[in-house]
């Protein structure tokens, strides 16, 4: 027989029990909570893995891009949009492996190119217009060019490189020209007490400083600059469409025309819409986009940080020696 339990004894024990039952109680939460903690966590890195691989599909255009049609009737087509300038994605680093995959789809009937840009800069402009001549003369494949809102500057000269090229009745043709833009700073400086401190070793290393009085000499001395871009300009256009210009006058004086002005004047070859170029100029009816789309992040609203941006960058150009530009 079992000694009778004092109350002290009974009251201890059962004390001990509801610790036992609350540890046992926190314990299994605990798991539970550990359990649903690492399913969120895995369910958030799941979410963020789908959004970079949607991502990364859809800019490489194989969510949302063009299918091969039925018939097997396409041109490769790649768009040129937005200013030609270097860190720019019309840049010519950023667009030749969209251009040589475009000219070397051997299903493809030819190459089309939608332009709508102001220009660039010298340079990007001219290794887009050498690389579509050494990509046609490689595959033998038709180019055509079809000029969008502007086809101006830089983007002409990469247009001439094409076989024809087309344009919008209304489109912005030609400006066949070349600038440099600064500004000086000086009386400004002067009024508000703000001394310029540059150190430099030649003594031409500081033209058009905006800082300093305008010298002749500098002026001068860009303007030979840019009369030899510029006869380089007029070389291209001259040797590319030397039999389609109606007349040299005014054609290189930086002037610019609409779609119907440059069809008569020979800038380019005719009046012309998307689909109808496909059809009449290579007898398709679809085309297969090589462009580098741009990812879904891109599309996120940042219009501000945008133009911020791009003011400041244009303001810290202008004010310095800014490269030339067509």
């Amino acid at each position: 027989m079992e000694p009778q339990k004092s109350t002290e004894q009974t009251l201890i024990e059962a004390f001990t029990q509801q610790q036992r039952a609350f540890a046992d109680a926190i314990m299994t939460e605990t798991r539970k909570t550990r359990r649903s903690a690492n399913w969120r966590t895995f369910a958030f890195v799941l979410v963020i893995v789908s959004i970079f691989a949607i991502n990364l599909l859809y800019s490489t255009g194989i969510v949302g891009g063009t299918t091969i049609p039925k018939d097997g009737k396409y041109v490769s087509l790649v768009r040129l949009d937005g200013p030609i300038e270097a860190g720019k994605p019309t840049s010519f680093q950023q667009i030749e492996n969209h251009l040589y995959q475009a000219f070397h789809d051997k299903d493809a009937k030819g190459v089309l190119l939608v332009i709508n840009s102001p220009g660039g800069t010298p340079v990007q402009s001219h290794k887009l217009y050498k690389y579509l001549q050494d990509l046609k003369e490689e595959t033998g494949k038709r180019l055509v060019v079809l000029g969008d809102d502007m086809l101006t500057s830089g983007a002409y000269m990469v247009a001439v490189a094409a076989d024809k090229i087309f344009v919008n009745p209304s489109t912005l043709t030609g400006s066949i020209g070349v600038f440099q833009q600064s500004f000086g700073f000086k009386d400004l400086a002067d009024k508000v007490g703000v001394h310029a401190r540059t150190v430099v070793a030649g003594e031409n290393k500081r033209r058009l400083d905006p800082f300093l009085e305008t010298d002749p000499e500098d002026l001068q001395k860009v303007q030979s600059v840019l009369n030899d871009i510029h006869q380089q300009f007029i070389s291209v256009v001259k040797d590319s469409r030397a039999d389609k210009l109606t007349s040299d006058q005014n054609l290189f004086t930086g002037d610019y025309w609409t779609g119907h002005e440059a069809v008569e004047l020979g800038l380019v070859d005719g009046i012309a819409t998307y689909h109808g170029v496909l059809e009449k100029e290579f007898g398709a009816q679809h085309a297969l986009d090589y462009t580098q789309k741009p990812g879904l992040f891109s599309k996120l609203p940042r219009v501000a940080e945008a133009w911020l941006e791009d003011a400041t960058l244009n303001i810290l150009n202008s004010a310095t020696n800014s490269i030339p530009r067509l």
